[in-house]
Formats: C-alpha cells, structure tokens, sequence
C-alpha cells in the first residue's frame, strides 16, 4: 500500500465510522497485511485504528481486542510514542468503561489492560520527543483512567499537565471542571473548588473548535453547556507571598480537592476526616478515635516534607555549618541537597503510613508492623500460585461504597510493579534510605566515579521529582480521607437507633493558638 493509497483508504475508513461502524471494521479486515515494511505498516495502522474505533462504536469487543493486539504488534515493531499513545486508547477500549452496577467486578476484571494502557500513556505524555498534540491527548486519556478509580488529585495533576503542553486543550480543562465540582457539590471544599472549577470550564468554551477535533461534538456540546451553566468566574485577589505562590503553583495543599489557595482561611492544609462512627463497645465518651490522631501525624509529616522541599531551593535556608571535601564532579554536599533527598524520602514514607490507616480504620487485620503498602490489599498474591484477589475487608469495603479505597489499590500496583509507572519513585526512595544520593548542580551525573552505593543525579531533575513525589503523597491522603468519608456515609444510612455525638475541636484552639 502506497502512501497515497494509505491516506486514500484512511479518509474513507474514518468517515465510514461516523454513518456505520460495523461496515468500517468489516472492510479493515478486509484490509490485506501480506506486505513487508513501510506497506505492512501502514496497512496494520489504519486496521488497527479502525478495528479499535468501530468496534468500540458497534460494540464490537472481538473488534476492539483484535485492533489492541496488532498495536501490540505495531508497537513491538515499531516503538515510540504515536504507537504508545494509540495502544493505550486501544486497552482502554478493550478494557470498556466501568458501570455502576457491578463496578468494582469490572475493575478488578479489566486491571490489567489498564495498568498496560497507563503505561503507555505516561510514557508518551513523558516523551519531549513526541507532538505536542500526542502528549497533550495522553495526558487528558491518562486523566480519565484516574478519574475512573477515584484518582481525583492525580487526575488533576494530568489534565493540567495537558493543559501545559496545549493550553487550548478544552477537553482536559473541561473534564478538569467536572471533576472539581463533582467534589464541591459533596461539601468540604472552599469556594475556590468552584471559582477553578468555572475557570476551566471557560477554557472549554473558548476552545470548542478544539474539544471538537479531540473528543468529538457530542463533548464539545456537553463542555460548552456546562460553561454556560456556570457563568463567569468572580475575581480573586493574588497571593503575594513567595511560598503560597509556590504551593498554588505545585498544587502542594492538603485540601479536599486540588484547588487555589485562598489567603482568607488562614490554612494551606484543612483537609480533615469526616465524622467517625465509634467502633469500640462502650464507646469512649470523651477521646476521639485513634484514627484522628493518625491523620493529624500523616497531614504534619507532609507539611514537613513539602517544607524541607521548599526551604531546599532557597538559598538562604539552611545554615552553611558543614566543611566538605570537592569530589571534582560537580557534586553538591549540605543540608539543602539532604534536604532535598530527605523531602522525596519522608513524601513516599507517608504511603506506608496510609496502609497503616487503611488497615486500622477498615479493619484488615494485619499487624501493625507488618503493613506496607504495596502489600496490604492482594495479601496472598506473592504466595506460590497465590490469590491475587483483594483482602476480604478491603474488597467488602470497596462494595459498601468506598470506592475511592480503589484508587490508593491502583496506585499501589503502578508504585509496587516492576514496571509501574510509580516505580522508579520507589526506587529512589530506596537509594536514598539505604545507600547514598549525590546531586550535581553542572555537568553529567554519568560522568562521576562510580560505586554501587552511591547514586548519582542531576539535581534540577531531582528536585522535580520530590515535587511528584509530594503529588503523589498528597493524592494518596486525599484518597484516604474521601474512602473514609465515603464509608462513614454508608454507615450512617445503615446505622438504626440514635447516635450520639462528641465534638472534636480545632487543636490550635484548644492550645489557644487560634
């Protein structure tokens, strides 16, 4: 197949999909794929596309897995990140969109295409090399995924990742509103939830045309609408602070959702749990649950963490009390480069903590000691042909309503697989817990002496990876609190009798700090 025979076939194909789908992908099989080199692989693209497309559109699953694997096919051939973007689609098509009967069957049926498919999609958004109409479309596809499993913070951070890439992505700045204001409507946010959320929504409208050529019209209509809806976002008055700037900027605040930083409330962090049903019989009549005082420890490590971060970049935030010998490879060596290793370190240390919350707050049963997380929710899965199905609590939790439980699930698998997405923050955090990180300031980190215990890394790069990694801290306490607040509300609706209550005050005003 010739090029011009190639996009003479593509054009007809596309708009075939658009008046009868199940036409289109009975002649992309028809489609011959005996050819060798640039004629085979223009032939498995358009086959793949269209098998991939109309099968999703005719509800053609056999369609959808065929097209998937010649991407697989495709992309084992020929990798980059055009391939990778559409093998992603391809397994996100496969593994089909979750309903609300039978949801958490359907996850755990589909987890493995979509762990595939979030690969692929980080790894073409992550590509410089690739068109920036590639990486904004994998951010906004890899946005979805997240949002699918409850992953709001980490969606957030990838529609506006995006967003960066084309600001007149409306799609991601759209599905960015409704996300904001799906968690605004159940209480707890700020109005600045809705004041973003009506600022992105304006970015839709005002790239229709754009949300149009991404998603098609029907979203484009539904985007517009909701702009409409929402009106025009009020002023706001700009933070002039330096660090407040900063957190705003990084979307580093423990709030419910991520969101702008209002100045008036007089905290960054107000994320707090909701109210907790007392388990314990007699209830204590006076002490609060065990669970807040691990959130409050959990909310102060982070702060502790993204201050470290901070004060690491500033010149002037460390005292130079340290002599040290040059090492003559651009090394940096004092409090602020430990800072730095120290801040990424205590980040992902905040992740073990949140299984230990986990395992105590919906009783699974382990040992205090004994709970990691990237173990904690498929108990039997490294046994010799173990289970990987998840803990019985854990999994009767998800099905009583928790369904935000599933995304801390998910982001375990992508932090705790090999080739998870997360991963390599786990590997960091390792050498810089049991070895030694060096960052250099100029100069190839390659180029420094080598020793197995000792890494080596550009510190302009790592310092963005302490920012992920607070990210990815942040999003994994918000998870929390939303699961716990979604299972208190399925307890209240099946709770009989009455039910007494305990006020639990503001610490800074019981120390009079307020």
């Amino acid at each position: 197949m010739t090029v011009d025979e190639f996009r003479t076939l593509a054009g007809r194909l596309t708009a075939l999909l658009d008046t009868d789908p199940a036409e289109a992908v009975r002649q992309a099989r028809a489609i011959d794929l005996g050819g060798q080199g640039i004629e085979w692989l223009n032939s498995a693209w358009i086959r793949a596309s269209i098998l991939v497309d109309g099968g999703a559109a005719s509800a053609q699953q056999d369609a959808v897995e065929e097209g998937a694997d010649l991407f697989r096919a495709l992309h084992e051939a020929h990798p980059g990140p055009q391939v990778s973007y559409n093998l992603a689609n391809a397994l996100a098509a496969r593994a089909g969109m979750p309903g609300d009967s039978g949801w958490l069957d359907h996850q755990e049926r589909t987890r493995v295409w979509r762990a595939e498919a979030r690969r692929h999609f980080w790894a073409a958004a992550n590509d410089s090399t690739a068109d920036p109409s590639i990486r904004t479309q994998a951010w906004t596809n890899l946005a979805n995924q997240f949002t699918y499993a409850y992953r709001l913070g980490e969606a957030h951070d990838a529609r506006l990742a995006a967003l960066a890439v084309d600001p007149r992505n409306g799609v991601a700045a759209g599905l960015a509103a409704l996300d904001l204001l799906w968690l605004y409507e159940r209480g707890g946010c700020s109005e600045l939830t809705r004041i973003e959320a009506v600022m992105l929504a304006r970015v839709a409208r005002e790239h229709e045309n754009r949300v149009r050529a991404y998603a098609g019209a029907r979203v484009a209509e539904r985007l517009a609408a909701l702009a409409d809806q929402l009106g025009e976002a009020p002023r706001r008055a700009e933070n002039t602070d330096p660090f407040i700037r900063w957190v705003e900027r990084e979307r580093l605040t423990l709030a419910p959702a991520v969101e702008l930083v209002d100045p008036s409330l007089g905290k960054l962090d107000w994320l707090m749990l909701p109210g907790i049903l007392e388990r314990e019989s007699p209830p204590s009549a006076t002490m609060p649950p065990p669970v807040f005082a691990m959130f409050n420890v959990l909310k102060a490590d982070f702060i502790l963490a993204r201050d470290l971060a901070w004060r690491a970049t500033q010149e002037s935030g460390w005292p130079d009390t340290g002599r040290f010998a040059d090492t003559l490879d651009y090394a940096t060596y004092g409090p602020d480069a430990s800072a730095l290793v120290l801040a990424h370190r205590t980040a992902l240390d905040l992740l073990d903590k949140v299984a230990v919350v986990v395992n105590h707050y919906f009783e699974v049963g382990l040992r205090p000691n004994k709970v990691y997380f990237g173990k904690i929710w498929r108990p039997d899965a490294e046994k010799k042909n173990g289970s990987s199905a998840l803990a019985g609590p854990v999994d009767a939790a998800i099905r009583a309503g928790a369904h935000a439980l599933y995304g801390l699930v998910e982001l375990a698998e992508d932090y705790e697989s090999e080739d998870g997405i997360l991963r390599p923050h786990k590997d960091l955090r390792n050498a810089g817990t049991h070895r030694f990180v060096v960052l250099h300031d100029l100069g190839d980190p390659k180029g420094a002496r080598d020793a197995p215990e000792v890494e080596h890394h550009d510190r302009d790069r790592y310092a963005r990876e302490v920012l992920r990694a607070l990210r990815v801290a942040r999003s994994a306490v918000q998870m929390l609190a939303l699961a716990i607040r979604q299972h208190e509300d399925g307890l209240k609706q099946r709770a009989s009798g009455m039910v007494g209550t305990l006020h639990v005050p503001d610490h800074d005003w019981m120390r009079g700090r307020a």
